[in-house]
């Protein structure tokens, strides 16, 4: 049988088809220095061979089993940051509160809203939940300095980097979509359901992690944040279930990996 630290070895630097609730049962205790989830929401989504489609009690108790397991292979020093709707913003930090220690909720203002309808609000945000396993955890506040931005809207981000971002927009598909959005070829029809900016899983890395870490990237889909884990010399674990997907993943770090040499 595999133990699990040599199983960690062979995760390092990887990208791993399968079910979060199955894969991070075999990485050993206390062994990843920062994790990145964007889970599915339970929306009725179509991702690749995943049911996102359970009854509430289902759904909350499949969250339930993956943030405790992530606090379980966290390091003391390490910290957990989980990427979720305005929906489900209450039910997902009571469960990672009784796991670990809430930081900080940031709020991402993307500046491309949902279309109105006659009885809701548009919704221009969702939230980042930051929390971390002790109170050793690691947090870089001096990298706000070099932050990177793409809007203007904050001219002196120095010293006014809160729990606000609204600098960082939104990746949309079609004739908008930015020259980082994963397109089919001759199309500007969107490879991925969902794709987070780059710049954004750059400044969660970059507040939390140092060179050399480990990086967990639970489903990855897109691959976004182990992109940007490379980019910044950390290392990295992907974890989805899609064989597409993961396909995708290496592909672009592949891609990557070429244009560092």
């Amino acid at each position: 049988m595999t133990s699990k630290k040599a199983m960690n070895k062979r995760f390092f630097n990887k990208v791993v088809v399968g079910k979060v609730e199955n894969i991070l049962p075999k990485i050993e205790d206390c062994s990843i220095d920062l994790i990145i989830a964007d889970p599915p929401f339970n929306k009725g989504k179509h991702y690749d061979g995943y049911d996102d489609n359970m009854s509430e009690e289902d759904y909350m108790n499949w969250v339930d089993a993956w943030i405790k397991e992530g606090f379980r292979v966290l390091k003391d020093t390490g910290s957990f940051w989980i990427y979720c709707p305005s929906s489900l913003l209450g039910n997902f930090q009571t469960i990672g509160k009784q796991y670990g220690m809430w930081q900080n909720t940031v709020c991402w203002n993307y500046i491309y809203g949902s279309v109105p309808d006659e009885k809701r609000l548009p919704k221009i945000w969702s939230a980042w939940l930051f929390f971390s396993k002790t109170d050793k955890f690691q947090f870089f506040a001096e990298f706000h300095k070099s932050i990177e931005s793409i809007t203007t809207r904050r001219k002196n981000i120095n010293s006014k980097f809160s729990d606000v971002w609204d600098d960082i927009p939104k990746l949309v598909g079609g004739y908008l979509a930015q020259s980082e959005v994963l397109l089919y070829p001759k199309t500007k029809k969107r490879i991925c359901v969902y794709q987070l900016p780059i710049l954004l899983l750059k400044r969660i890395i970059g507040l939390c992690s140092q060179e050399g870490d480990l990086v967990l990237d639970l489903f990855s889909h897109s691959g976004t944040t182990s992109t940007a884990a490379k980019i910044m010399n950390r290392n990295y674990l992907a974890i989805d279930q899609s064989k597409k997907y993961c396909e995708i993943i290496e592909g672009r770090i592949n891609k990557l990996s070429k244009t560092l040499l």
